[in-house]
């Protein structure tokens, strides 16, 4: 029952206030926890005091403060035991300071069969921080009735000014947390990082960018500016912040080189901004590209190497062909043996021919300066391909419907080739008397070219493959198809330069569905 008492608050109480109040200026979380448990227990004369700690979902179990010796096997059951059926449950649940007077008689209060100390009485307080409970403080005392009203009111106002600093030291250890979980994260991250204030000082790089700099104690690069640095990689950055007022959020891409590395990077400068006081400073991202761009000089080298030094030896073995098959029975087996020498040196001539095409799309500039009728395209198209689906008394049709619709602005010479490649590969892979449609039209803001045919189709692991480069679908069925693999190749290097997408649907003998759709301008 309730203990009326008539104690008024002495100068120990306001003495005790007085260093509750200081622990606002502690940020250790522990430190705090300990304090609040000695300040409390020295409050209301306790013997022994226990702290539990509680988050958002569960307990903290990195932060409970139990005064009783308890076995590692043995602490999971007893805290969970307390805190499901005993006091320090009870107030969790209820949000409210309670007192049981005596342990006997109150069920409330668990007794373990291990206990070696016996309590007479406790004061259970929690501490409140916006509906949520923060903690559970139970303080104890052999003697019934030892706690009182007075003491438990005492104890509320204690707990009221501890939840602030609970809380500060929560929150504390938590942007930590984050801190160091950010610090791990950059390190990790193999491509150079650099934080820049607005002027251009460096605030934080990782390991990566310790390295690129040659200083891999952070103190020797943070703080400087980025032009203290003699490195050419670094120039297009210099010059845009110079050229920046970091006033609207910008993004700037480089490929650039650094000579005293040897290496290269594709660089992404971004403007990062405090939400606070909206200060704007840069994001510096280097990915080392080294070895693609080797890849690069190499391709180039070779490329070069198949349009200069593989021309004139393939010329030599195509004419010295023709000279010896003028000379040779053509009865005779190396007649055909010539012959089949000069249709190898057309095969490798013709790969020359494919490979310096895809390579001259890919790098050559796009000429967008002509209003292309895609519709009208797709008609000629159809029209010119019909001598070549005719040889094999294939039905080539059309469903243009494109009345109406903008022209685009492309280069016209390559949309024709890639219409071209998808017709002409249909008419390849569909068998004699086969079907093949053709489709235009506009839908969506989009102009879309379909080519379907009732030929050989392709079975579904090959699907994601059929635009690569060389990439051939091994079938017996065609087997006589010729070709090197870089026609479909073509067509989405064509398309993706002028920002449009490609896509295939086939079944395997039943026929394949081939197309691409471009962005139509907006109409206004």
């Amino acid at each position: 029952m309730s203990q009326t008492d008539t104690q008024h608050p002495t100068f120990a109480d306001l003495e005790l206030l007085s260093e509750v109040s200081q622990l606002l200026t502690l940020l250790d979380l522990d430190r705090v926890l300990q304090k609040v448990i000695s300040l409390a227990a020295k409050a209301v004369g306790a013997a022994k005091a226990s702290l539990f700690l509680h988050d958002e979902y569960d307990v903290d179990w990195g932060h409970i403060f139990v005064t009783r010796d308890l076995a590692p096997d043995e602490f999971f059951y007893v805290v969970r035991s307390v805190l499901d059926k005993g006091l320090a449950g009870w107030v969790l649940r209820h949000r409210q300071a309670a007192i049981v007077y005596d342990t006997d008689v109150d069920d409330r209060w668990i007794v373990f069969p291990d206990d070696s100390y016996e309590v007479g009485s406790a004061l259970c307080v929690p501490l409140v921080y916006n509906q949520q409970v923060l903690a559970v403080v139970t303080l104890v005392h052999p003697e019934k009735n030892h706690f009182t009203d007075y003491h438990s009111r005492l104890m509320t106002i204690v707990a009221n000014q501890a939840t602030v600093a609970v809380r500060n030291a929560q929150l504390f250890n938590r942007l930590q947390a984050q801190q160091r979980q950010l610090e791990t994260v950059l390190q990790a991250i193999p491509d150079v990082l650099l934080v820049l204030d607005e002027h251009g000082h460096i605030l934080l790089i990782n390991d990566a960018a310790g390295d690129f700099f040659g200083d891999t104690n952070p103190s020797l690069v943070i703080g400087r500016h980025l032009a203290d640095f003699s490195e050419n990689a670094l120039a297009p950055v210099l010059e845009a912040l110079q050229n920046s007022t970091t006033r609207e959020d910008k993004q700037w891409l480089f490929e650039v080189r650094s000579e005293r590395r040897k290496k290269d990077f594709q660089m992404t400068l971004s403007v990062w901004r405090d939400a606070l006081n909206d200060l704007a400073g840069y994001v510096v991202a280097m990915h080392d590209v080294t070895t693609l761009r080797d890849l690069h000089r190499f391709k180039d080298e070779m490329l070069r190497l198949a349009s200069h030094d593989l021309r004139a030896p393939l010329s030599l073995i195509a004419g010295y062909s023709d000279l010896l098959s003028m000379d040779i029975d053509p009865t005779l087996p190396s007649f055909e043996h010539i012959d089949v020498i000069k249709r190898s040196t057309e095969r490798m001539n013709g790969l020359l021919d494919d490979l310096l095409r895809v390579e001259q799309v890919r790098r050559s500039p796009l000429e967008l300066n002509e209003q292309v009728d895609l519709g009208a395209l797709a008609a000629e198209t159809v029209h010119d391909m019909q001598p070549m689906a005719g040889s094999k008394t294939q039905q080539l049709t059309d469903d243009i419907n494109t009345d109406g619709m903008p022209g685009v602005v492309a280069d016209p010479a390559l949309i024709r080739r890639a219409m071209d490649n998808l017709v002409s590969n249909a008419v390849k892979y569909t068998p004699e008397n086969g079907q093949i449609l053709v489709r235009a039209y506009a839908k969506k803001g989009q102009f879309h070219f379909v080519v379907e045919d009732n030929g050989i189709g392709i079975p579904p692991e090959h699907l994601n493959r059929v635009f690569e480069s060389f990439y051939r679908v091994k079938d017996d069925r065609a087997a006589n198809v010729s070709g090197f693999g870089l026609g479909l190749s073509l067509v989405r290097t064509i398309i993706e330069r002028h920002k449009g997408e490609v896509w295939v649907e086939s079944e395997a003998g039943v026929g394949s569905k081939f197309g691409f759709w471009l962005p139509l301008p907006e109409q206004h």
